[in-house]
C-alpha cells in the first residue's frame, strides 16, 4: 500500500477531489452532490471541515466532518481505483483529527464495506434512519 495522507483541501485540488467523489461508490448520504455547484456550496459551509485523501501524489478522495443536528458527523468518499486499505486508513486519520466524541457517521444500509470499515475503527450502530444506518464512535475512558 502506498502512503495515505489526509490534509486540508486546497483550491488546486478541488477538481480532483470532486472527480474522486463522483467516481466513488460512496453511500454516505451527506456526501452525495448533484453537481459541482452543490459541492462548492457544501465545501464553503462554515460547519464543514474538508480534507483531501491523497495516495502518494494522487488525490483519491475526500474526508470531511460537519455539524448535523448539534452533533459532529464524518463522511468519506474514495475513488474506486484507490488501494483497498485507503478508506480505512483515511477514516482512522479523520477520527484522530476530529477529537469530539461522540462522533457519528451515517451510511446507506446496503453499503456493507462501509459498515465493516466503521466497525474496524470502533464505531457501533446507534440507530436506523430509514434506508440509512447511523453509527457512533463513543467516548473512551482514559
Amino acid at each position: 500500500m502506498s502512503h495515505i495522507e489526509l490534509h486540508p483541501l486546497s483550491d488546486d485540488e478541488r477538481d480532483a477531489v470532486y472527480d474522486a467523489v463522483r467516481a466513488s461508490s460512496s453511500a454516505w448520504p451527506r456526501g452525495v452532490f448533484d453537481d459541482r455547484d452543490s459541492f462548492e456550496t457544501w465545501v464553503r459551509r462554515s460547519d464543514v471541515t474538508v480534507y483531501t485523501i491523497a495516495q502518494g501524489d494522487r488525490v483519491t478522495g475526500i474526508g470531511a466532518a460537519m455539524d448535523v443536528d448539534g452533533d459532529r458527523e464524518i463522511l468519506l468518499a474514495v475513488a474506486p481505483d484507490a488501494d483497498a486499505d485507503a478508506p480505512t486508513e483515511a477514516l482512522r486519520q479523520l477520527t484522530v483529527r476530529e477529537a469530539e466524541r461522540p462522533l457519528y457517521a451515517c451510511v446507506s444500509a446496503d453499503d456493507r464495506p462501509a459498515h465493516e470499515m466503521l466497525a474496524r475503527i470502533g464505531f457501533v450502530e446507534h440507530e436506523r434512519d430509514g434506508a440509512d444506518v447511523v453509527y457512533v464512535l463513543p467516548p473512551t475512558l482514559e
